[in-house]
Protein backbone atom coordinates (compact mmCIF):
# COMPACT_ATOMS: atom_id res chain seq x y z
CA UNK A 1 0.00 0.00 0.00
CA UNK A 2 2.96 2.50 0.65
CA UNK A 3 4.06 2.12 -2.47
CA UNK A 4 1.12 2.41 -4.28
CA UNK A 5 0.59 5.72 -2.59
CA UNK A 6 4.58 6.42 -3.11
CA UNK A 7 3.93 5.83 -6.89
CA UNK A 8 0.76 8.56 -6.51
CA UNK A 9 2.65 11.02 -4.64
CA UNK A 10 5.18 10.98 -7.15
CA UNK A 11 3.13 11.44 -9.90
CA UNK A 12 1.37 14.30 -8.67
CA UNK A 13 4.85 15.84 -7.91
CA UNK A 14 5.73 15.44 -11.86
CA UNK A 15 2.59 16.55 -12.62
CA UNK A 16 2.91 20.21 -10.52
CA UNK A 17 6.62 20.67 -11.87
CA UNK A 18 5.20 19.62 -15.74
CA UNK A 19 2.31 22.01 -15.45
CA UNK A 20 1.55 24.52 -18.12
CA UNK A 21 4.42 22.42 -20.38
CA UNK A 22 1.91 19.29 -20.97
CA UNK A 23 -1.25 19.64 -23.93
CA UNK A 24 -4.19 18.37 -22.30
CA UNK A 25 -4.86 16.20 -25.39
CA UNK A 26 -1.38 14.50 -25.37
CA UNK A 27 -1.91 13.73 -21.79
CA UNK A 28 -5.44 12.12 -21.99
CA UNK A 29 -3.76 9.76 -24.96
CA UNK A 30 -0.72 8.95 -22.22
CA UNK A 31 -3.92 7.93 -19.50
CA UNK A 32 -5.67 5.49 -22.54
CA UNK A 33 -2.78 4.12 -22.66
CA UNK A 34 -2.06 3.54 -19.04
CA UNK A 35 -5.36 2.68 -18.10
CA UNK A 36 -5.75 -0.04 -21.33
CA UNK A 37 -2.45 -1.52 -20.26
CA UNK A 38 -3.54 -1.80 -16.32
CA UNK A 39 -6.70 -3.28 -17.75
CA UNK A 40 -4.73 -6.25 -19.76
CA UNK A 41 -2.51 -6.48 -17.07
CA UNK A 42 -5.36 -7.08 -14.97
CA UNK A 43 -7.05 -9.51 -17.21
CA UNK A 44 -3.38 -11.61 -17.37
CA UNK A 45 -3.12 -12.38 -13.50
CA UNK A 46 -7.09 -13.09 -13.74
CA UNK A 47 -6.97 -15.68 -16.02
CA UNK A 48 -3.67 -17.28 -14.17
CA UNK A 49 -5.51 -17.71 -11.50
CA UNK A 50 -6.37 -21.57 -11.95
CA UNK A 51 -8.69 -21.40 -8.95
CA UNK A 52 -10.30 -18.02 -9.74
CA UNK A 53 -10.62 -19.13 -12.97
CA UNK A 54 -12.26 -22.35 -11.63
CA UNK A 55 -14.93 -20.65 -9.10
CA UNK A 56 -15.95 -17.89 -11.43
CA UNK A 57 -19.21 -19.08 -12.09
CA UNK A 58 -20.02 -18.91 -8.55
CA UNK A 59 -18.29 -15.69 -7.76
CA UNK A 60 -20.05 -14.36 -11.08
CA UNK A 61 -23.32 -13.89 -9.68
CA UNK A 62 -21.86 -12.14 -6.06
CA UNK A 63 -19.80 -10.14 -8.38
CA UNK A 64 -22.82 -9.04 -10.29
CA UNK A 65 -24.68 -8.53 -6.95
CA UNK A 66 -21.95 -6.33 -5.77
CA UNK A 67 -22.16 -4.61 -9.24
CA UNK A 68 -25.36 -3.18 -9.28
CA UNK A 69 -25.65 -2.71 -5.68
CA UNK A 70 -23.08 0.06 -5.71
CA UNK A 71 -23.96 1.61 -9.28
CA UNK A 72 -27.43 1.69 -7.72
CA UNK A 73 -25.98 3.06 -4.58
CA UNK A 74 -24.34 5.82 -6.19
CA UNK A 75 -27.23 6.11 -8.32
CA UNK A 76 -29.32 6.68 -4.86
CA UNK A 77 -26.71 8.97 -3.42
CA UNK A 78 -26.02 11.29 -6.40
CA UNK A 79 -29.62 11.80 -6.52
CA UNK A 80 -30.12 13.09 -3.49
CA UNK A 81 -27.00 15.61 -3.59
CA UNK A 82 -28.08 16.79 -6.15
CA UNK A 83 -31.55 17.38 -4.14
CA UNK A 84 -29.64 18.58 -1.20
CA UNK A 85 -27.47 20.89 -2.99
CA UNK A 86 -29.38 22.26 -6.42
CA UNK A 87 -27.27 21.65 -9.35
CA UNK A 88 -30.10 21.44 -12.10
CA UNK A 89 -29.59 22.07 -15.99
CA UNK A 90 -29.95 25.74 -15.19
CA UNK A 91 -27.02 25.97 -12.94
CA UNK A 92 -24.04 24.79 -15.70
CA UNK A 93 -22.06 27.40 -17.22
CA UNK A 94 -23.13 28.59 -20.73
CA UNK A 95 -20.68 27.78 -23.51
CA UNK A 96 -18.93 31.34 -22.80
CA UNK A 97 -18.40 30.25 -19.26
CA UNK A 98 -21.55 32.34 -17.45
CA UNK A 99 -23.94 30.89 -15.82
CA UNK A 100 -27.46 30.82 -17.77
CA UNK A 101 -30.88 31.11 -16.34
CA UNK A 102 -33.89 27.90 -16.69
CA UNK A 103 -34.77 29.53 -19.55
CA UNK A 104 -31.59 29.07 -21.01
CA UNK A 105 -31.15 33.10 -21.10
CA UNK A 106 -27.68 34.12 -19.49
CA UNK A 107 -28.34 34.72 -16.09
Amino acid sequence: MYIALGIMLCGMLAGRLLRGRLRPEALRRWIFLAIMLLLFFLGIAVGGNAQLVRDLPHLGGAALALALGGIGGTLVCAVLLRRVFGGGRGDRPHGDGRPQGRDGAPA
